[in-house]
């Protein structure tokens, strides 16, 4: 129960409010690149429903549909509100926990089936 505990608490630390947009450079009027820094989605000019980095690495805005994200690979799995890293961790946690769960299932069994045996007796009637 311990290490659940722990598994969760490292998931819920993990947890993002929104995307990161990339840095990335801009061409201006005069075609001189700019850079752009990295920014939170969404901004203070944006729906604060667009929680997603949508757009091209050199064009990124905030939008409000995860299939457009640009950043996350599980946006529309987790909706936008875990990190890689969380979701990555939840996924090796659980698999971690089912094998954990599978061996001591098999290790109880085997002492149930193979510690109760008993040698057999084989009674001999005197004629």
């Amino acid at each position: 129960m311990a290490i659940l505990k722990v598994l969760l608490g490292a998931a819920l630390l993990s947890v993002a409010v929104a995307e990161t947009c990339p840095g990335h450079y801009t061409p201006d009027v005069l075609g001189i690149k700019v850079w752009v820094p990295a920014f939170d989605c969404p901004t203070l000019v944006d729906n604060p429903s667009s929680k997603f980095c949508c757009g091209t690495k050199n064009n990124p805005h905030c939008c409000s549909d995860c299939t457009q994200s640009i950043t996350s690979v599980v946006a529309c799995i987790t909706g936008g509100t875990l990190s890689y890293a969380a979701f990555l961790g939840l996924v090796i946690g659980g698999a971690v926990l089912l094998i954990a769960l599978f061996i001591c299932c098999c290790v109880c069994c085997c002492r149930g089936c193979c510690g109760s045996r008993q040698p057999a007796v084989t009674v001999v009637q005197g004629s």
